[in-house]
């Protein structure tokens, strides 16, 4: 045979890779029919390599929890603080919340730190007698730490009214971190706050640790949630929130191994849902803001569904609960909002030029307070007073931060749907 036909049916090989297996064409030499076989066994098996790394086993999970964030309690509120705006209704809502719990009776109540608002012996105990009837119910009371549970020189009242409530399946020597299951879901709860105001960082020891227990749930087939107080995935890819991540260089790729596909956190005060790769990450938002919300989580066999409720004060708290809280919130608002009055007056507005903003100011806070803003994002960016607010806040700060966020927005936090 010649170079040329040589060549010739080489190429007629390959360019038949993609008939079937059985029909071969006949015009071939048989040398270039092994070839083709050969090349087409070979497909085969990657296919089915690729199918069997996919396919992902796992123990049967039929798991429901209630989640929040943030509660900040104490028992001796202050009478005004914005960054805690119903905390001086801060028992009465708890109370309100954990009989809201109790009624739902989820498989698991889980917190995420900044539990309470500074470690305080008297409020520590004060919330741990109001999370035991919800562990006396049935409920499996979940929580990890935050920065604001180290306000106090030592953490001796967590250690006496915190941990006997949580079942720790198996606990790292060197931090509050632990891991529980529940209803086939191996749940990871971390300590990554060490003192007041401090960044997210999980100690040295605590990351051998985790990573032992992350290979224990994969041999174990279970699938993972993966709890802290601050974030794992929101400031991943937006610098501006880089000081609000867990700080631990390689924590991603390690849970990314271990086929980690739902992170919960919180510190932001705001819901929100980001997602990156094939992990997602809820950031709970704070019962004592004006959204007032937590959220219903399941995961079972057909995966993860999750949506965000607001407490019912009207069935659960006392009469006037949702008046008086309403009251405390526009309170709130109107101080807040004074700030960007000033900011107008500093620009020259009128009245009517004023107004505007501050309404499309409010918009954007409520929604984002929601967890909504990518569903309110565009109608924000598109109001005819968009370009007006952005002359006032611009050179302030708020203005490149708001921009930022509208049109890079987290997804819509109030729910999230995935098969898992």
């Amino acid at each position: 045979m010649s170079e040329t036909e040589n060549a010739y049916y080489e190429k007629k090989a390959y360019e038949q890779i993609h008939d079937s297996v059985i029909g071969f064409r006949y015009d071939l030499p048989m040398k270039y029919k092994q070839i083709l076989l050969c090349m087409c066994m070979m497909l085969c098996a990657c296919g089915k390599a690729e199918t069997k790394n996919e396919e992902k086993i796992y123990e049967s999970a039929d798991f429901t929890a209630v989640v929040v964030s943030d509660l900040h309690y104490t028992g001796s509120p202050s009478a005004f603080n914005s960054i805690v705006p119903l905390e001086p209704l801060g028992p009465e809502v708890t109370d309100a919340l954990i009989a809201q719990v109790i009624d739902l009776s989820p498989d698991a109540f889980i917190l995420t730190g900044d539990n309470t608002n500074n470690g305080r012996t008297e409020d520590v105990k004060e919330l741990a007698l109001k999370l035991k009837t919800v562990k006396d119910a049935g409920i499996e009371v979940i929580m990890t730490t935050g920065n604001h549970d180290y306000g106090q020189a030592d953490m001796k009242p967590y250690d006496q009214y915190f941990l006997p409530l949580l079942n720790m399946k198996e606990k790292d020597p060197s931090s509050y971190s632990y891991v529980s299951e529940n209803q086939g879901v191996r749940i990871f709860a971390m300590d990554d706050s060490h003192a007041w105001g401090s960044d997210g960082l999980l100690g040295e020891e605590t990351m051998k640790w985790l990573e032992n227990q992350l290979a224990k749930a994969n041999q174990d087939h279970r699938r993972i949630l993966f709890l802290s107080h601050h974030n794992i995935l929101c400031g991943r890819t937006e610098q501006m929130y880089s000081s609000y991540l867990v700080q631990n260089e390689g924590l991603y790729d390690m849970l990314k191994q271990a086929d980690v596909r739902l992170c919960m956190s919180g510190h932001q005060h705001n819901q929100a849902v980001y997602a990156f790769e094939d992990m997602y990450e809820i950031l709970s938002g704070m019962p004592y803001s004006a959204a007032h919300t937590f959220g219903l989580l399941s995961i079972d066999d057909e995966g993860v569904n999750y949506e965000t409720k607001e407490i019912d004060f009207a069935k659960y708290g006392s009469a006037d609960l949702q008046s008086r809280s309403e009251e405390f919130i526009s309170r709130q608002s109107e101080s807040f909002m004074s700030t960007f009055v000033t900011l107008c007056e500093e620009k020259n507005l009128n009245e009517e030029e004023t107004e505007k903003v501050i309404t499309l100011v409010s918009a954007f806070f409520d929604a984002q307070g929601r967890g909504i803003l990518a569903n309110e994002a565009e109608n924000i960016l598109n109001d005819p007073s968009y370009g007006l607010m952005q002359k006032v806040l611009w050179d302030k700060n708020y203005g490149p931060w708001i921009e930022e966020m509208l049109k890079n927005p987290p997804a819509d936090g109030s729910s999230l749907s995935f098969r898992w």
